[in-house]
């Protein structure tokens, strides 16, 4: 029986601390349907080794690896939702899986029995429904969020309860269904409704589900089936899913209120309606990052989808009506076809492309599908493409474009400028991507530039033109020879940027007054701020202009995270660093002719701070710090010293102790900075 908790159980299990002490590796791998043998191995491969490759597409080399990466190892082995009943569809694992240690176990999770059976299970535990006072406390801690016990409508609630024929989803999502609701006429609207009168739907949540889908506005319906074109157990990141919302046309925009804030209600309208779980929360506001959906909300979204979505994994020709497809994932491997019927699908919106290596001109392929789907709106390239086509300009009403993994681009081609409805530009783990075309100028309705490959050395000039920019990942300035590339001033009319901006090459900056000109001071949106100081220039003009420039780039007073990397200054005293009231997190990374700092202690919400590789600092001369409750300690330590518990100078009384440990200044019981400095990696899933 599919919603009455076998995930949550086993998630509750898994990620007890003593079940995590008593095995060596823990994996938890989601199998589902179609039962796919290299999906399943790979994702193992996974859990193992996160910096596993993704391109080995063979299963017996996966199962190899599996074999490598276990020996030896106790491990911990979770399957998910399995519904493949034959045996020898399991036997490559089971040998693989025996290279493991003795006390290693594997939990399966599956609503049918055959599964049980044919698996050879030793301990099998039938979940039973809940009572249906169970559920009637459950609907009630959903949908009355105030904690008041709402008397005059406790015998509808527990009438409603009744229903949920002891499914935990089912009052889930009833509870999420009367979220708020306070009148009797509303609960009784819900009990008289003819959806009860439905045929089972997974054994009494088709009426819950119907019932909540239905009350929901035209535009949530949308945004809610849209989350069926991801797989099962897809793990959301809430930004990018709003901004593909965006992009299909799904949020209109009002006079006051930007798209994204827009999308991001609708998002958490869902969230309270139950139609998302397994929630990943922001340490600093608590609000939702990131979000699964359940298998049997998955199978209702795409209910409610289902002439407009299909997924094609491998190539067996379907028997479907490919005009009226509008989300189209497509996953093809080395040894399978392109079907040629595909190019049927003229009117598709959304287009997820997922390749590994194949053996025909994938660049062709790619360009004759640019030619055919001219309606696009979202493009997902996760495949092994070496060159843009630059019959891309074709893609006249693309929104979302997003280059994965796999794509082996170095550069982008410069009709990509010709999209000027294009509103986000993903550029994900593309680590051979150079720069970018000169032409960006011109897509004057971008409002997301996010990437992450740091082989990026220029940025085209004109990027300053682009004013509906709300999030820009990184801003390269040009060097002094650089006449193409992009001055520091070009940031003055970007004030709508938000989030986090990281400013690199600043050591490059010839003239500061660029940096006066920026105006980031402007930028009131931005919580976090990063300034890269690297450079072409070793000589002592750099480290003056390094000084002239820090002191110009004045933050707005709102800042929350600040990092300031390889500069060269042998003092940091910015006239606008004590203004910065608001500040919870600072570090310094790799600062080698630094001295002395500002009294920190001075700035009244400061949490974190991080002192990494910055060799000739001398002392932090500031009592504010050590009245401070949490400036107990203070680390401190060179770059290459391997050495514990090493007493550093502290004879101007100025710390309460030091003493050398993993690479970094940091005072004890924060969260502090890495050796080698780096921001955690961005976790967001590919879509």
């Amino acid at each position: 029986m599919g919603g009455i908790g076998k995930s949550t159980l086993a998630q509750l299990a898994y990620n007890d601390p003593e079940v995590q002490a008593h095995f060596q590796v823990t994996m938890w791998v989601c199998v589902s349907e179609p039962f796919d043998q290299c999906k399943i191995a790979r994702a193992i491969c996974q859990e193992l080794d996160s910096e596993s490759p993704h391109n080995i597409t063979e299963l017996q080399s996966l199962l190899r690896k599996i074999c490598d990466l276990i020996r030896g190892m106790k491990f911990l082995l979770v399957l998910d939702d399995v519904w493949t009943e034959g045996s020898t569809m399991w036997e490559p694992f089971t040998l693989a899986l025996e290279y493991g240690a003795k006390g290693s176990k594997i939990l399966v999770t599956t609503r049918k029995y055959r599964v049980v059976e044919r698996m050879g299970s030793v301990h099998i535990i039938n979940l039973g429904v809940l009572s249906d006072e169970d559920c009637w406390l459950m609907i009630n801690k959903i949908a009355f969020s105030d904690n008041d016990q709402h008397k005059d409508l406790e015998d509808l609630s527990k009438q409603l309860a009744n229903k949920c024929k002891g499914l935990p989803l089912a009052a889930k999502t009833l509870g999420g269904l009367m979220h708020n609701k306070r009148s009797r006429d509303q609960w009784k609207n819900m009990l008289d409704s003819s959806l009860w009168e439905l045929e089972d739907f997974e054994k009494g949540l088709l009426a819950p589900l119907l019932l909540s889908y239905y009350e929901l506005p035209l535009a949530l319906k949308r945004c809610f089936s849209y989350c069926a074109v991801f797989p099962k157990d897809y793990l959301f990141s809430k930004d990018q899913l709003v901004l593909q919302w965006m992009a299909q046309g799904y949020i209109k925009s009002k006079v006051k209120t930007e798209m994204e804030i827009i999308a991001g209600e609708y998002f958490e309208n869902l969230a309270i309606r139950s139609f998302f779980q397994d929630f990943e929360k922001d340490e600093s506001d608590n609000k939702i990052t990131r979000c699964k959906m359940h298998d049997i909300v998955h199978d209702f979204a795409q209910s409610m989808i289902t002439n407009e979505f299909v997924a094609i994994d491998g190539d067996k020709e379907l028997e479907i009506d490919y005009k009226s497809i509008h989300h189209l994932r497509l996953k093809l491997s080395k040894e399978m076809l392109f079907l040629v019927s595909v190019y049927h699908a003229e009117n598709i919106r959304s287009l997820f492309l997922l390749f590994d290596e194949i053996d025909y001109n994938f660049n062709m392929l790619i360009s004759n599908l640019f030619q055919n789907f001219r309606c696009l709106r979202t493009l997902i390239l996760d495949c092994p493409i070496k060159k843009i086509p630059d019959v891309v300009e074709n893609l006249i009403h693309l929104r979302f474009l997003l280059l994965s993994t796999k794509v082996e681009i170095e550069e982008l081609p410069e009709t990509i400028c010709n999209l000027c409805n294009l509103q986000t530009l993903r550029i994900d783990n593309c680590y051979r991507l150079k720069k970018l075309p000169q032409g960006m100028s011109k897509l004057i309705n971008l409002r997301h530039l996010i990437f992450d490959t740091y082989a990026m050395t220029q940025f085209p000039s004109g990027i300053g033109r682009l004013i509906s920019l709300r999030t820009l990942s990184h801003f390269i300035t040009s060097g002094k020879d650089d006449k193409e590339g992009c001055k520091l001033g070009e940031l003055k009319n970007l004030n709508q940027l938000q989030g986090t901006l990281r400013i690199q090459w600043l050591g490059n900056v010839v003239d500061v007054c660029e940096a006066k000109t920026a105006q980031l001071k402007k930028k009131t949106h931005l919580h976090g701020l990063y300034l890269g100081f690297e450079g072409e220039d070793k000589n002592d003009r750099r480290i003056n202009n390094n000084v002239l420039v820090l002191n110009d780039l004045e933050p707005h007073p709102e800042l929350e995270y600040l990092e300031i990397y390889d500069y060269q200054g042998t003092t940091l005293y910015p006239n606008w660093m004590m203004s910065l009231t608001k500040l919870k997190t600072l570090r310094f990374f790799a600062c080698p002719k630094l001295k002395g700092l500002p009294p920190l202690g001075k700035l009244p919400f400061l949490e974190s701070l991080s002192i990494i590789d910055v060799d000739s600092l001398e002392k932090m001369d500031d009592e504010e710090i050590n009245e401070k409750d949490y400036a107990v300690e203070l680390y401190k330590i060179k770059d290459g010293d391997n050495e514990e518990d090493d007493e550093v100078d502290n004879d101007e009384g100025d710390l309460k102790s030091s003493r050398v440990q993993d690479g970094c200044w940091s005072w004890k019981g924060r969260t502090y900075g890495h050796k080698n400095g780096d921001d955690d990696k961005d976790k967001d899933e590919k879509w």
